[in-house]
């Protein structure tokens, strides 16, 4: 065979590859609005506290969907992100998980929390939480 059939070859085994890494994991985008019709039960507070923080607080049941929670990751961007952390959740009351960070409040608007749990053999699920919509503005105290 010529050089440019074994190219051709070489090629499409790549996309095959590339395709079936991709049908691996499923992605579910949860934001705000889309959560209860979801049925992911978690309780996420964003309180941007100042001009340079936003204080996140989420609490994980481990029922329902996240049952077999796998693991939780803070991603920051879309394609090749920024950040890609994994985050330690602590446990919670009940059987529950509960995560703590903090980011800046431009980052807020690129942040996704991905909770990972696995699907059928060799394939996995991960709800992809968007972390803008939850984010709210802290009420100054008055003075007194």
């Amino acid at each position: 065979m010529s050089k440019r059939a074994y190219l051709v070859i070489a090629a499409l085994l790549l996309c095959l590859c590339v395709q079936r890494c991709k049908a691996m994991n499923e992605v579910v985008e949860v934001t705000h609005e889309s959560q209860a019709r979801s049925g992911v039960q978690f309780h996420l507070e964003a309180n941007q506290m100042d001009s340079a923080a936003v204080l996140v607080r989420m609490e994980i049941p481990r029922n329902g969907k996240l049952k077999d929670l796998k693991s939780v990751t803070l991603r920051i961007g879309s394609g090749r992100p920024i950040v890609d952390a994994v985050l330690q959740p602590k446990p919670g009351p009940g059987n529950s998980w509960i995560v703590v960070f903090q980011v800046s409040p431009s980052m807020a608007d690129l942040a996704w929390v991905d909770l990972q749990v696995p699907g059928e053999p060799m394939t996995g699920l991960i709800y992809a939480v968007q972390l803008k919509g939850y984010v709210t503005q802290k009420k100054p105290v008055a003075a007194r």
